[in-house]
Parts: structure tokens; C-alpha cells; sequence
């Protein structure tokens, strides 16, 4: 399963195509979230208003990809070092070789291979980024206890644009009513040639493609909020436009000026569905403070509430309280 996923993201990370299909890879997708940040791009705002501008001395990124973001803080001064996880070789050997350009290749350590196999020492990092990526690891609360554990007394882990919608973008039916009726106001020339309505892939075929996407996405925020008191999410929206996005032509998006206009007009409806509560946010920055206090959960096997066992016995006890039994 993993090595189809390390092929996937290796044959995807630098995709003109690929990418022009990502709703967030548009540049006025990029300026909105510019925007949103304070006019900051998103290493500078989680410098800024997360870091208070000091550097940290060591941190890790699950799932890095190309690593971009990293670089990014390095560069800043943000961050001294940084450990870099992912199943692929292809991104991180890439943003090795950028920071060795830059100067600074010695403050970057790439490991490869399985997240879940990760070597996180207790008490190593000050900052754990997941840049779009914890909505592919599977156990979810494990993962996050794994790296809650490796985080340094006063460590926060970064979500920065984290999918928290539908698993294996399942849309509910009344979300998806809205895109698909948009769909149809669309001019032929914006959309894909191959289909009259806007279709999306079944959960079974977003899995085909690759087996890590998405699979407990929706339980990412109720997961995080269990498990860090201090927890902050900043929306970024997209619910809209990341629907619509898959019947578009996405080379008129890039090159014409009504590809240009269209996808302006979609990410104006996409904000104004969400903040009017008609559509979910599917996308946001979260923020989780290290949790000393989930040291005892961990050692309490079945006691998270994410946990199956752990639902068994809520419902056990339901059972018997409903019996007067004691």
C-alpha cells in the first residue's frame, strides 16, 4: 500500500497537471490565503502570531513532501533545524538539495519511509508541522499522540492546510447539489470536455488512486479538540471550490482571462457559502499546544474516546445504567 503511495506523490509533486487540478495551487487562491493570514505568506504568520518570532531549535515535519513550507522557515530563521518524514524520496531529497543551494542543507535530515515508523524521541521538538498531510495517516489519535509526546514542554504541532472534510471526499448529497447546479451555468469552454455534469470519484476510486488519501479526514477536528484544550483553527474555506474544481478545464483557468474571472467568482461564492453556515469549511490552519496531561491517557488503554474499545464501554455502561444494574 505504501509503496503505491510513494509512487503516486513521486510521479505528482511536480506535475504541471497535477497541480493545476489542486484548487489551492491557483494564485488567487494563494493571494485569498495571503489575505487571510494578515497579508502574510503562511510561514511568516505562524512565525509571527505562533512562534512570537524566536527561533525554535528543532523541528519535525510528518508527511513533507517537497518540503516547501520548511525550506520556508529555515530560510526565516524560524526554525534551526528540521527533520524531514515521507513516504517518498522524491519531495525530500528535492528540498534537500534546495537547501544545500541555500546554504543551509546542513540543518535539514530527510528520512524515508511508513510515518508510523517514524523515529520521534519524547521531548525532542519544539514545532511538528503537518503541511497538508495529517489527513492521510491512519491511526489518527495515534499519530497525534506520537508526536504530542515528542514535543518539547511548551511544542506545538502546526496543521497548515489540513483537509478536515468528507472521508475520501465522500460529499454529502446537499453539499454536492449546490456544486453540481453551479456546474451547469458554467460555459462549455471552462469546463472539462469529457463530462455534461459535474461528476466526482467514489470513495473506492479516491482509495484505488492512493490508499492513504483521506480516510478519517472528517474526524480530524472532534479528534484534535479531544485531545488538545488548547486548540486554535483558522478557516480557510474551500469546501465550493474544491468540489466544483474537479469538472473545470484547468489549463483555461491558468491562461485565459475567463478562466481567470470563473475562478475569481468561485472563490468568492465558496467564502460567502461558508460564512453564511450554508457550507462547512473543508480546509484550515489548526494549532495544538503540547497536552502534558494526555501522557495518562496513553497509559490508560481504552479510555480515548476515539478509540473502538473505548465506545464499547460507553455504550456498556449505558446499558447497565439503563438495567439499575451496579
Amino acid at each position: 500500500m505504501l509503496e503505491q503511495t510513494a509512487e503516486h506523490w513521486g510521479q505528482s509533486y511536480f506535475s504541471e497537471t497535477f497541480n493545476r487540478r489542486e484548487w489551492q495551487a491557483h494564485p488567487l487562491s494563494i493571494q485569498r490565503q495571503y489575505e487571510l493570514q494578515g497579508n502574510l505568506m503562511r510561514e511568516e504568520w505562524l512565525f509571527s502570531r505562533y512562534l512570537n518570532r524566536k527561533r525554535v531549535q528543532r523541528a519535525a515535519s510528518l508527511g513533507a513532501g517537497r518540503a516547501e513550507t520548511e525550506i520556508a522557515l529555515l530560510e526565516l530563521g524560524a526554525v534551526e533545524h528540521f527533520d524531514l518524514f515521507d513516504v517518498s524520496s522524491v519531495g525530500i531529497e528535492y528540498a534537500k538539495s534546495i537547501a544545500e543551494e541555500k546554504g543551509f542543507g546542513h540543518k535539514v535530515t530527510c528520512h524515508v519511509g511508513p510515518i508510523g515508523c517514524a523515529e520521534l524521541n519524547e521531548n525532542t521538538y519544539d514545532l511538528i508541522t503537518f503541511v497538508a498531510s495529517l489527513h492521510h495517516m491512519e491511526p489518527l489519535a495515534e499519530t497525534l499522540e506520537r508526536a504530542n509526546r515528542a514535543l518539547t514542554q511548551h511544542g506545538i504541532i502546526w496543521c497548515a492546510n489540513e483537509y478536515i472534510g468528507p472521508d475520501r471526499f465522500d460529499y454529502p448529497v446537499a453539499h454536492a447539489a449546490i456544486a453540481k447546479s453551479f456546474f451547469q451555468q458554467i460555459p462549455p469552454g471552462l469546463r472539462n470536455h469529457w463530462h455534461r455534469e459535474l461528476q466526482f470519484p467514489t470513495p473506492q476510486e479516491v482509495a484505488e488512486v492512493d490508499p492513504t488519501e483521506a480516510p478519517c479526514s472528517s474526524k480530524i477536528e472532534p479528534t484534535m479538540r479531544d485531545m488538545f484544550p488548547a486548540l486554535e483553527i483558522m478557516p480557510l474555506y474551500g469546501a465550493f471550490a474544491f468540489m466544483v474544481f474537479w469538472g473545470l478545464n484547468h489549463d483555461a483557468l491558468y491562461e485565459t482571462p475567463e478562466g481567470t474571472e470563473l475562478t475569481r467568482f468561485i472563490l468568492g461564492m465558496d467564502k460567502a457559502l461558508t460564512d453564511a453556515g450554508i457550507l462547512p469549511t473543508y480546509f484550515a490552519h489548526i494549532i495544538a499546544r503540547k497536552n502534558n496531561a494526555l501522557r495518562q491517557q496513553i497509559h490508560r488503554p481504552g479510555r480515548h474516546s476515539s478509540t473502538l474499545l473505548y465506545r464499547y464501554a460507553q455504550r456498556a455502561a449505558s446499558i447497565l445504567r439503563h438495567l439499575k444494574i451496579r
